[in-house]
């Protein structure tokens, strides 16, 4: 067997080429089925690449054989062919498990020159039972995080209060309100109207938010500013 797979022959030479281009195409076939980038063809030309520039190691006639050298060089080069395929999106990356796979294909085809040829067909395969096992977990986690994020923006409660005074005391009673709003934690003034009523008077409305119910904190607040001069009617309601 190991005759037969001789690396310096033509016939182990190709027979070893051929599970390099096997192996390319088991892990590309996984990327390009679930629609990703760097698919069958890049992962085989990777795949064959790194096998050739190893394999030349071992068939150059001068005698001397590094293999080592020319491996941590097909690692640092296939490296900068990866960064290609990272993008920034907003404050997103994309690509970085696709660059990450072309890396790791690479180290496969380095493996296919080594004597025992099952050591680049198990590391292909971890490759794409990694990608079929892991990726729905990642999903599964960025849905949960998701859903995190939206139960706390849920728990947000509106609160819109009500305030009839004179028009005489509006502006002391606005700055009034205002500064008690910025003074309670864990409550946003998000608007802040006046409008005129038939009766020559005035209405302020508020509207506030806070990050739980918080019924009490609203009813504090109104019993605090009540008792400012000119106010005539003071209430407040949830807008959930």
């Amino acid at each position: 067997m190991a005759e037969f797979l001789d690396i310096t022959t033509i016939m182990g030479f190709t027979l070893r080429l051929l599970l390099a281009v096997l192996l390319g195409f088991f892990v590309g076939l996984e990327r390009q089925w679930t629609k990703h980038q760097a698919g069958i063809l890049t992962n085989v030309i990777v795949c064959v690449g790194a096998y050739a520039y190893t394999a030349f190691s071992y068939i150059s006639e001068d005698g001397y054989v590094d293999v080592t050298r020319i491996a941590a060089q097909v690692v640092s080069g296939v490296g900068f062919l990866g960064a290609g395929l990272i993008l920034r999106d907003g404050i997103n990356v994309r690509g970085l498990s696709t660059a990450a796979t072309i890396w790791t294909t690479a180290a496969v085809g380095i493996l296919c020159t080594l004597p025992n040829i099952f050591f680049s067909v198990i590391v292909a395969a971890a490759i794409v039972v990694l990608h079929l096992v892991l990726h729905p977990f990642s999903d599964f986690v960025d849905k949960r995080k998701n859903y995190k994020k939206q139960g706390d923006r849920i728990s947000e409660y509106f609160y819109k209060i009500s305030i009839k005074c004179t028009e005489e005391s509006e502006t002391d009673i606005r700055s009034h309100l205002v500064k008690t709003i910025r003074n309670k934690d864990n409550v946003l003034l998000h608007n802040l109207e006046s409008v005129s009523t038939d009766d020559g008077n005035v209405k302020i409305r508020a509207y506030i938010t806070t990050n739980k119910k918080s019924d009490e904190v609203v009813e504090n607040l109104l019993i605090h500013i009540g008792k400012d001069e000119g106010i005539i009617t003071a209430g407040w309601k949830i807008e959930n």
